[in-house]
């Protein structure tokens, strides 16, 4: 996964391996801190299907490499892009 950002003129990307990010481990941390945080009873992620969200990433980055998750411009012209 590449994070690059565009601002002032000045352009750098930082890579982060997609195997540390997207582990059971950080899965289970991100559903406890949803249900922790998040107060909307709506909302109901478990870290057992953040697990299978990852697992599905991991899957995609494999079939579609490049593939842009968030592509932001603002009005004063600074970029955010995130790839797989």
């Amino acid at each position: 996964m590449k994070i690059r950002i565009e601002a002032e003129g000045r352009c750098f990307t930082i890579p982060l391996p997609i195997g540390i990010i997207m582990n059971g481990f950080t899965a289970r941390i991100a559903g406890n801190c949803i249900k922790k945080y998040v107060s909307d009873p709506e909302v109901s992620i478990t870290g057992e299907q953040l697990t299978i969200l990852m697992r599905a990433m991991k899957q995609d980055k494999k079939n579609f490499p490049g593939l842009a998750l968030v592509d932001v411009l603002t009005a004063d012209r600074q970029r955010v892009l995130i790839t797989f």
